[in-house]
């Protein structure tokens, strides 16, 4: 047998002329067929025992709210889009702004053993106080808007960030920076060639808990004081006692915590090809029990 074969992933099969061919990955279909089960074994369910609305609305109510938030015009209080993108522009603005201080003071707190003795028992502290304690301060000192609710996103997103890059930095191979130095390498290129790269693949992992954090310190600023939001929506959906319409503003937050986990995982497949961690998941679920 030819080194290349050896070698070939898993998931590439040889035609003929030997060229390798990547097989068509179907589980998504298991995954969707699964997902339309459930709801309809819900669905039956709630129906057969006569389940009222108010309580736990079937999925086809469900859908229907959706369908009619979205159909509804652009300047009605009823539709979507104005929510859906107040929330986005929270979760994305405490995303961006958290994960680069949670990066930053990982990277200098690493870098720098006195500033973590003197800074990290503040950071533990401030994390272990409950964020919902904190909302209304936050509302109180950065008003409705959109301030508050990055400020409190911040607060979720920064220390996952942190703590994956202290751990980044602390798994660098010893003999890689022997190696750098016996080269008279500079602090500069040590950090750059050596201790970022093998940082990345925990700064990701934290990006992808951060992706889900931002979400939620969304919701939480936007249920403790706001004017938009799904938050704000789900809120009048369930003083008005439309839970159909509260759960679908529950399946659009899940969506878009999805949508911004996918897109942190896509661009680490994309910049660390090279990291063994990368299809970690896949080969768990491609192991015999």
């Amino acid at each position: 047998m030819s080194i290349e074969q050896n070698t070939a992933p898993a998931d590439l099969a040889a035609e003929p002329d030997g060229a390798p061919v990547r097989r068509r990955d179907y589980r998504w279909l298991l995954s969707l067929g699964t997902l339309v089960a459930l709801l309809a074994i819900l669905e039956g369910a709630i129906r057969g025992f006569e389940v009222p609305s108010y309580i736990f609305p079937a999925p086809s109510e469900i859908f229907r709210s959706i369908y009619t938030g979205f159909a509804a015009p652009l300047s009605s209080k009823s539709a979507y889009y104005t929510h859906i993108l107040t929330t986005v522009s929270e979760a994305l603005g405490s995303f961006v702004c958290g994960s680069v201080l949670g990066i930053a003071l990982g990277g200098l707190i690493a870098e720098f053993p006195l500033l973590r003795r003197l800074a990290l028992p503040y950071v533990i502290g401030l994390q272990s106080v409950p964020k919902v304690a904190l909302a209304p301060l936050f509302v109180v000192w950065f008003g409705l808007g959109i301030s508050s609710k990055i400020v409190l996103g911040i607060l979720l997103t920064f220390f996952p960030l942190m703590v994956n890059t202290l751990a980044g930095f602390a798994s660098v191979e010893k003999d890689r920076l022997e190696l750098m130095k016996s080269l008279k390498a500079s602090p500069w290129k040590t950090f750059r060639y050596v201790k970022l790269p093998s940082a990345l693949p925990f700064i990701f992992a934290g990006l992808e808990m951060a992706a889900a954090y931002s979400v939620l310190g969304a919701v939480v600023g936007e249920f403790v004081g706001g004017n938009s939001g799904l938050g704000v929506l789900m809120l009048n959906r369930n003083a008005s006692l439309d839970i159909a319409g509260s759960m679908a503003a529950l399946v659009l937050l899940a969506l878009l915590g999805i949508t911004l986990q996918k897109l942190v995982t896509m661009a680490r497949n994309r910049l660390l090809f090279w990291a063994p961690s990368k299809d970690v998941l896949r080969n768990v679920e491609a192991q015999p029990d």
